[in-house]
């Protein structure tokens, strides 16, 4: 757990390193939990695949956050993914940046295997 200032704000982070999963948290100092969603990379019989997700907790409208960042973060280290994104009102502009800080996080502590550029570089795009 670790509490960063994204721009001015201070946001919460939250990991759980699992055994070829994460859990993620973003959120506010508050400890809001009222959306989360799972990633995880599909393997398809053609050899492509792509990323399934879904809606743990919260509407599909109001979990957006938590699968778009569910679906990045597959895709890009192949592990399962739980992520939370509870942004502050008002601060939710503020997500990439967020993101950015989690997998700077994630890599200096060995979370992620394999080259995270790709990743990084979406994340530039939000």
């Amino acid at each position: 757990m670790f509490v960063a200032d994204v721009r001015g704000v201070e946001l919460a982070f939250q990991v759980y390193h699992l055994h070829d999963q994460l859990f993620a948290y973003i959120g506010g100092c508050d400890g809001r939990f009222s959306e989360c969603a799972f990633g995880v990379k599909a393997r398809s019989s053609l050899g492509g695949g792509g990323v399934a997700t879904t809606t743990l907790l919260g509407t599909e409208a109001s979990a957006r956050a938590s699968s778009d960042a569910a679906r990045r973060l597959a895709l890009r280290s192949g592990k399962s993914i739980v992520m939370s994104v509870n942004m502050p009102a008002g601060a939710e502009e503020l997500q990439g940046d967020a993101e950015k800080v989690l997998i700077r996080y994630l890599r200096e502590n060995h979370a992620l295997e394999g080259e995270m550029s790709d990743l990084e570089r979406a994340l530039g795009g939000l």
